[in-house]
């Protein structure tokens, strides 16, 4: 797949969504915290895991990490080196990597083209729950947050697109899967999360 991401630094997306007026980075490590604290996951996908954010929170887990950028995971192998860490286009098919308690993404879905076919290839690999952060913004906000990086992040923020929460989860619903909870995580900038923990039914 050809995409903006393979032609942007980790570092430039790390240092934006780190601000203190975008409050992304800070959001999705709280969210992985809770969801492990909670949940207690003997292991974990993450999707679109980037530099791996939030992993500090799994050290008693198998962790397997998906993301399109092999540069990103090389710094996340850096990083969390008993991770398990793969290149993965996820408009694709996912790598056969077994099943886990816990999967997790943030800010990937909105990136997706076939939503309907992820889920579903998801529900074979989850044996417990999946959440998920969706980006949502209020009426007048921006695309993409100003910062120092806003220029760099464009073409990426060119390919984003907002999801409906209720076809989220109905499409969710439809492959497998039931609400267990759903709440709103704000941001600066005029942007919330919202977070969707789903409970694979067996």
């Amino acid at each position: 797949m050809s995409s903006a991401w393979l032609n942007t630094e980790l570092e430039i997306y790390e240092s934006h969504v780190a601000l203190d007026t975008v409050g992304q980075a800070a959001a999705i490590r709280e969210a992985i915290r809770e969801a492990t604290e909670s949940l207690k996951p003997a292991s974990f996908l993450y999707l679109g895991c980037a530099g791996g954010n939030g992993l500090e929170a799994l050290s008693n887990a198998r962790v397997v990490g998906l993301d399109l950028n092999d540069a990103y995971l090389a710094k996340a192998r850096e990083r969390w080196p008993s991770a398990e860490l793969i290149q993965c286009d996820l408009n694709q098919s996912l790598p056969a990597v077994g099943s886990f308690d816990l999967a997790f993404g943030a800010l990937v879905f909105e990136y997706i083209e076939n939503l309907k076919g992820l889920i579903q290839q998801l529900a074979a690999y989850v044996d417990g729950h999946l959440v998920v952060l969706l980006l949502a913004t209020r009426e007048g906000a921006p695309a993409v947050a100003d910062s120092p990086y806003k220029e760099r992040l464009q073409p990426v923020g060119r390919e984003f697109k907002y999801l409906s929460t209720e076809h989220f989860i109905e499409t969710a619903s439809k492959a497998g899967f039931e609400l267990a909870e759903q709440k709103e995580i704000a941001l600066p900038a005029g942007k919330y999360f919202i977070s969707i923990k789903l409970r694979r039914r067996l």
